[in-house]
C-alpha cells in the first residue's frame, strides 16, 4: 500500500498503481518503460540474494556520508536498459540505507531515490519498516506496522487492481 489507500502491484512482469480519483488524474495506471523497469529492480533487490543477478557491471565507489554515518557505495547497471543503480550500505551495520535508480522518460533520465530506515528483525532477517521514496516531482513515505515471513499470499493480490473509489463516494 502507498499513500494510505493507494495500491502498487508488480507480478514479476507487469505492474500497476491504483489510487482514488481524488489523488490521481487516473485511478489506474499501468507501469510501462522506465517505471516498469524500476519496479522490477526494486522487487528484485528486496531479496538480498538476488543482487548479483539483478545488476551487472559492478563498481565500488568512494565512501560517502548519509545522516552523519559513513556508507559504502556500490553501483551496478540494470540488466534491462543498462541504467545505473547505486546502493548505499551503512559501514557499521552493512544494511542498505539508500537506493538510487534511474529510468528513461520522454524528457530524459530521471532519478528515484529510496531511503530505508527503522530496520527490525523479522524471522532472523533485518528488514526496513520505513521507506522514503523521492522522485523528480514528488515524495512518498511508506511506514509498515508489521511484517511476517513465509505467509501464503493469494495470487489474486498480484492481478491488475480495480480502480479505487474515494471513501466519500456513493455507490
Amino acid at each position: 500500500m502507498l499513500d494510505g489507500d493507494s495500491i502498487a502491484t508488480f507480478d514479476g512482469h507487469s505492474g500497476w498503481l491504483a489510487a482514488p480519483e481524488t489523488l490521481k488524474p487516473m485511478p489506474l495506471i499501468e507501469l510501462t518503460g522506465g517505471d516498469l523497469d524500476g519496479a522490477k529492480v526494486e522487487a528484485e533487490l528486496s531479496f538480498p540474494s538476488r543482487i548479483k543477478q539483478t545488476l551487472t557491471d559492478w563498481r565500488v565507489g568512494f565512501p560517502e556520508m548519509i545522516d552523519n554515518k559513513e556508507v559504502q557505495v556500490l553501483q551496478g547497471r540494470q540488466t534491462q536498459g543498462g541504467l545505473p543503480v547505486k546502493l548505499y550500505f551503512d559501514s557499521s551495520s552493512g544494511l542498505l540505507v539508500r537506493l538510487v535508480r534511474y529510468s528513461n522518460s520522454l524528457v530524459g533520465v530521471n532519478p528515484t531515490q529510496i531511503d530505508f530506515s527503522d530496520y527490525r528483525d523479522v524471522s532472523g532477517v533485518k528488514l526496513p519498516y520505513r521507506w522514503v521514496v523521492t522522485w523528480t516531482d514528488g515524495r512518498s513515505t511508506i511506514e509498515l506496522s508489521e511484517l511476517h515471513s513465509n505467509v501464503p499470499i493469494d495470487a489474486a493480490k498480484f492481478t491488475k487492481p480495480t480502480p479505487i473509489k474515494p471513501k466519500d463516494a456513493t455507490p
